[in-house]
C-alpha cells in the first residue's frame, strides 16, 4: 500500500513538473513569435499628402511616450516642415523660429499652466553615447531622429545630450555618423514619397539661394509645409507620461559667464 501511494505521489509530482515545462515552452514561444503592435502616427500634410510614422518604444520609450502626448495635446498641428539639408527633412516647427517649446502643461494635467511647476521642458537622450544601451535603431532612409542642441563648443556634454524635445528629422539618405549620438525613434511606414517631393522639390527661400552649395547647413523652405493635422493610434495601448526636466538656458548660462568674468 504504501508503495502503492509512493508511486502514485511519484506520478503527479511528474505530470505537475511537466505542466509547468509546458507552459513556459508555450509561453516562450508566444513572446517569440507574438506580434508586436507599435503605435502609429499620422501626419496630414496639407497640398502634399498623408505620412504614417511607426513609433518604436523599444528602443526609445520615454521619447516615444513624449511624441505620442505632444501629439494627443495637438502640438504638433499646424507646425511646419521647415528645411533640409543633404540627409534630413527637418520637421514641426512654429513659423516662429524662436517660439518657445512645449511646456510641462501641455502633456501633464496635473500641472497648472503658467505656474511655478510649468516650464518649458526638455528630455533626455536616448543613445548609447549618453548611456542608454538600449537603442540600437539605426539612422536610415526614413528613420525618425529627434532634434537636439549643441553646446560642445562650450564642453556642455550633458547639456546637449539632453536637449531633445519635440522638433524632429526625417533621414532622407542613411547617415551611420548620427548613430549612437541622436536618438532614432521611429521610421516612416507609409507617404515616404510624400516626404520625398517635398524634400527634392519644395523651393529653397529666396535669401538662401546664394549658399545651395553647402548642403551640410539646413537650407529653409520659402513657403514651408504645414502639418495641419496629427493623430496618433497606440491600439489601446496607455502609454505613461514622459519624464522631462527643464529646459537648459544657453542664453542666461552665457550670461552669467559674462558676469562672473566681469566681476573680476
Amino acid at each position: 500500500m504504501k508503495e502503492k501511494l509512493k508511486n502514485g505521489i511519484g506520478i503527479v509530482i511528474i505530470i505537475i513538473l511537466l505542466g509547468m515545462i509546458g507552459m513556459l515552452i508555450t509561453n516562450a514561444v508566444k513572446a517569440n513569435t507574438e506580434e508586436v503592435i507599435n503605435p502609429v502616427a499620422t501626419f496630414e500634410i496639407q497640398d502634399y499628402g498623408t505620412v504614417k510614422l511607426e513609433l518604436y518604444p523599444k528602443y526609445a520609450p520615454n521619447t516615444v511616450a513624449n511624441f505620442i502626448a505632444l501629439i494627443e495635446s495637438g502640438f504638433y498641428n499646424n507646425k511646419v516642415i521647415y528645411g533640409k539639408d543633404d540627409i534630413c527633412l527637418y520637421m514641426a516647427r512654429d513659423t516662429d523660429e524662436n517660439a518657445e517649446g512645449p511646456k510641462v502643461s501641455l502633456i501633464d494635467s496635473s500641472v497648472e499652466a503658467d505656474s511655478d511647476n510649468d516650464y518649458a521642458y526638455e528630455i533626455k537622450g536616448e543613445f548609447v553615447a549618453n548611456q542608454f544601451e538600449q537603442n540600437t535603431l539605426r539612422h536610415e532612409k526614413g528613420v525618425l531622429s529627434l532634434n537636439r542642441s549643441d553646446y560642445s563648443s562650450y564642453g556642455l556634454t550633458e547639456e546637449s545630450y539632453n536637449s531633445g524635445s519635440y522638433r524632429f528629422s526625417v533621414m532622407m539618405k542613411e547617415d551611420a555618423n548620427l548613430n549612437g549620438v541622436y536618438c532614432a525613434f521611429g521610421k516612416v511606414t507609409e507617404g515616404l514619397d510624400v516626404l520625398e517631393n517635398i524634400y527634392q522639390n519644395a523651393p529653397i527661400a529666396v535669401n538662401e539661394e546664394d549658399s545651395q552649395e553647402d548642403t551640410s547647413s539646413i537650407q529653409s523652405f520659402e513657403t514651408m509645409p504645414v502639418i495641419s493635422n496629427a493623430t496618433i493610434d497606440t491600439h489601446g495601448i496607455e502609454y505613461a507620461k514622459p519624464e522631462v526636466h527643464k529646459a537648459f538656458d544657453i542664453q542666461a548660462y552665457m550670461n552669467e559667464l559674462y558676469s562672473q568674468y566681469l566681476s573680476y
